[in-house]
């Protein structure tokens, strides 16, 4: 069992103001041309020095996000307002199933790199490194999608970047022939770390989803793989039904 804790979660605390203010920034509770609450308000709100409030700030200016006036205060910019590409709208079935259909930004292929503990355990033992796959697809004219694929030995000769840049890596394995039987996936909220901000060309500490996919074949695991996406370009949308005979607040539905 893997007790490696989620680093998403021990980020300082100024990510996470800064997460929360860009948050409230994109979903219009701070409009463009208005000022920002000051740092004494948010240092109180947040139970968080002043420092730790400035250091999230300081974040936002270098993004662009706002923009400080001398003697004034601090007020939200254009880009504040909303994703460069859009919002994907749709339910989690249509974020994933709708990701291979994205084109694709770029690839980069890495060999004999060493994999995390937790790619490790899902290996046979032994496994200790080998082919990780780098890929980023847009929306629009933004990244919206990162993905990291972690190769099992039996399919690094399988793979090349030119036939990666024109599909997924399971349309891949299926032109190769890999008998592939099984997918496992779970998805999470997560906060941006140095990494994935550098890959979105976001703040770190920004929100993001996190879907862990392991693919397996008849032999075993072929793929572990981790998305990232933008959090702040997707939006879950549902039609809910309430079901006869049922309280209220109770649904049977399912989400589109």
């Amino acid at each position: 069992m893997n007790t490696t804790p989620d680093t998403s979660l021990l980020r300082p605390l100024y990510q996470r103001v800064y997460a929360v203010l860009l948050q409230r920034i994109s979903e219009g509770e701070y409009p463009v041309g208005s000022a920002l609450p000051s740092e004494s308000r948010l240092s109180e709100e947040f139970a968080v020095s002043k420092a730790t409030i400035r250091k999230a700030v300081d974040e936002m200016v270098v993004r662009g996000y706002v923009v400080r006036r001398q003697g004034s205060g601090t007020y939200v910019s254009a880009r504040g307002l909303r994703p460069e590409g859009g919002v994907f709208v749709g339910s989690m079935d249509d974020l994933i199933s709708g990701t291979p259909h994205l084109p694709v930004h770029d690839v980069r292929v890495s060999r004999g790199v060493r994999f995390p503990q937790d790619v490790r355990e899902v290996f046979s033992p032994g496994v200790e490194s080998g082919t990780i796959v780098r890929s980023r697809r847009k929306s629009g004219d933004t990244i919206f999608v990162y993905s990291v694929h972690y190769l099992s030995p039996g399919i690094e000769p399988l793979i090349t970047e030119e036939e990666l840049r024109e599909g997924g890596m399971m349309a891949l394995l299926r032109r190769r022939g890999v008998p592939l039987t099984a997918v496992e996936q779970t998805m999470s909220a997560r906060l941006a770390d140095v990494e994935v901000a550098e890959e979105f060309d976001i703040g770190v500490g920004s929100p993001v989803l996190l879907a862990r996919r392991v693919l397996y074949a008849q032999e075993g695991p072929v793929d572990v793989t981790r998305i990232w996406y933008r959090g702040d370009m997707f939006q879950w949308r549902a039609s809910l039904r309430l079901a006869e005979g049922q309280e209220d607040g109770i649904y049977s539905a399912s989400a589109r």
